[in-house]
């Protein structure tokens, strides 16, 4: 109770932040992804090309992403701060949201379709009155997902001067305090399983309304 009483206004200003950062990076991350996803979805190439490239982004580290993100941002004077996190958990967040996009519109019953096209729907109108809201609980499966990654990644939003709550594990584990590095722990995770079930319940409640 001493520590919490003592880091209270900081533990604040770092939930916050870390919101924040959240804020700024997962829209742009759901809606290129999700974008990305209902270009490709009916074509194999290009469908293939963005899941490798997604993939490949997910491959790479947390912590080296940011840092590649501090270098290519350096020159426009974006190097430190908000900027890079920003860049770095969009890129990060990219994956389930376009594979689970890609998968859901591609998994539609074919017969639906057919009928679909016996009635004289167009390609785009089958894709956005048919397959678009047949597809969506999957598709927000995949933005859970993102949103639950990019709690854990914006961690490392520290390490570059963006803040977050990733000032108690880093700061902690440079002090040996134990106190800190378990404060940063619990509200991520606090803050991750919160995001998972919120968007978990609207997920369900979309289901019912279907």
């Amino acid at each position: 109770m001493e520590f919490l009483n003592y880091y209270h206004d900081k533990i604040v200003l770092e939930t916050v932040q870390h919101c924040l950062i959240l804020v700024y990076s997962l829209p742009f991350a759901l809606i290129i992804g999700v974008g990305a996803g209902f270009l490709v979805a009916d074509r194999p190439l290009a469908r293939s090309i963005v899941l490798i490239l997604s993939s490949a982004i997910m491959t790479v580290p947390g912590l080296a992403l940011f840092g590649i993100m501090v270098v290519v941002l350096a020159p426009l004077q974006m190097g430190i701060g908000v900027a890079p996190a920003v860049v770095a958990i969009t890129l990060y967040s990219l994956l389930p949201v376009v594979r689970n996009t890609t998968t859901a519109l591609n998994s539609v019953d074919p017969s639906v379709i057919t009928a679909a096209r016996s009635m004289g729907m167009t390609g785009t109108q089958i894709l956005f009155r048919i397959k678009a809201p047949l597809s969506m609980p999957t598709i927000m499966a995949g933005i859970r997902n993102a949103i639950v990654m990019g709690v854990g990644v914006a961690a490392f939003g520290f390490m570059v001067a963006a803040g977050g709550l990733g000032y108690f594990i880093f700061s902690g584990i440079a002090r040996s305090n134990v106190q800190m590095v378990l404060t940063g722990a619990i509200l991520i995770s606090v803050l991750g399983v919160g995001l998972n079930y919120l968007f978990l319940s609207f997920e369900k409640r979309m289901q019912k309304r279907d």
